[in-house]
């Protein structure tokens, strides 16, 4: 038994039963803290993202309603338009151009003053149509939607 060499505990083949005498406890409460601070950033993060998306959700019906009633009114409005256009541009023109002919006794002036009024009416329709038009669309949940994904990204930058 001359020949065999002393056996240090360090060097001995452990059990796993042993703890490793240089592991701290406050690293480990400082790692299990971390790993709680960052779940709660998660778990905030997700309870934003879900607000943010029911507000987006409700900002889409919101808008969904606004051209429903866009719509409808730009459909009773073409109702009313089809009719009472050719009744009121005709007897419009018709009336300026009959009193400009009184006045003046030239058929070319009455029939000019007549084409004008006409045209007339006619930009006021256009221009109403496109007022209207501007109703249509999603504009203010795209914009939420491209602030969402914004902020969603800052956040996500801030775990880096």
């Amino acid at each position: 038994m001359e020949n065999t060499e002393k056996v240090y505990s360090k060097d001995k083949i452990s059990d796993g039963t042993e703890t490793d005498p240089h592991v701290n406890s406050d690293e480990v409460n400082v790692k299990v803290d971390e790993i709680k601070d960052i779940f709660n950033k998660i778990s905030k993060l997700t309870q934003e993202v879900g607000q943010w998306s029911e507000s987006t959700v409700q900002l889409f019906f919101i808008e969904i309603l606004r051209n429903i009633v866009a719509a409808k009114k730009f459909f009773i409005c073409q109702l009313l338009f089809i009719p009472l256009l050719v009744l009121f541009i005709f007897s419009l023109c018709v009336c300026t151009g009959i009193m400009i002919y009184s006045i003046t006794h030239s058929i070319f002036i009455g029939l000019g003053i007549f084409l004008l009024a006409m045209m007339l009416v006619l930009v006021g329709l256009i221009y109403w149509q496109k007022r209207l038009i501007r109703f249509f669309g999603f504009k203010d949940t795209v914009s939420q939607l491209k602030e969402g994904i914004d902020v969603i990204s800052k956040a996500s930058k801030s775990f880096d």
